[in-house]
């Protein structure tokens, strides 16, 4: 039995298997350590198998220069999306480490065994709690959804550089304020803290204010994660969604 394979059909796998994976290195909750190599590389082949068909028709003449130039367009198109999902899925990560320099957390950072770099240990936390919240609420669908619905909109994988470049400004600043509001909380309370304990020192010079600050601001902080940890599932849906509709916009740009 001889099986016939169109040449179409073949680089169409080929262009979709390099934007999956491209998209996959880089779009949380799939690029964490924590997911196995070998899960990842079998869930970007599906996903290449299952977008092949929307590829396949707009795959270009077999010669060397267009094919290497729509490997890249479609390398490019898949960081692009995971990219944008990353920058705003950070934001959680960013509240922490704000959380982290204001108590003193930062200067005990140690090495992650997941991820391979330093963390302070909130901000950690917090994009554990992040990436778990993710998965409960069914995100990584919705994540996967608007990575197909992008490849449908546009299968060549060609995006408006000008459209990409005005959603990332405003995805920068939505990071920035997002991880001011979630850290909110905490800060307040830390900085009317500080100004307490100013007051004390003054009151009674007597004390080493500098030695129980640091006690003083860590129980604050802890006693008040919780209210952080409370916005942390409406916060990550909404930039989760917030972060597909940026990148539909550059594609549809």
């Amino acid at each position: 039995m001889n099986l016939e394979l169109a040449s179409s059909t073949l680089v169409g796998f080929c262009l979709a298997l390099v934007r999956t994976t491209a998209w996959i290195s880089i779009c949380p909750p799939f690029n964490s350590p924590a997911v196995p190599r070998r899960v990842r590389v079998g869930l970007a082949t599906a996903m290449a198998f299952a977008i092949t068909h929307t590829i396949a028709p707009v795959v270009p003449e077999l010669t060397l220069g267009p094919l290497v130039l729509a490997l890249l367009t479609q390398a490019l198109g898949g960081i692009a999306l995971g990219f944008t999902v990353f920058v705003l899925f950070s934001a959680i990560q960013g509240a922490g480490d704000l959380l982290d320099l204001q108590i003193g957390y930062s200067l005990g950072a140690v090495l992650d065994p997941i991820s391979g770099v330093s963390a302070a240990p909130i901000s950690r936390f917090q994009q554990l709690m992040a990436t778990v919240i993710v998965f409960a609420i069914n995100g990584h669908v919705l994540v996967v959804r608007g990575f197909t619905r992008s490849v449908e909109a546009v299968p060549s994988g060609m995006i408006s550089l000008g459209a990409f470049a005005e959603q990332m400004v405003a995805v920068v600043g939505t990071y920035f304020a997002a991880a001011i509001e979630i850290a909110m909380p905490v800060m307040a309370a830390l900085f009317l803290a500080e100004v307490g304990l100013g007051l004390v020192g003054k009151a009674a010079p007597q004390l080493n204010v500098m030695v129980i600050g640091f006690a003083v601001k860590t129980f604050v902080a802890l006693g008040l994660l919780g209210l952080t940890f409370a916005l942390l599932p409406g916060s990550t849906e909404s930039l989760l969604t917030q972060a597909i509709q940026a990148a539909g916009s550059a594609f549809r740009g």
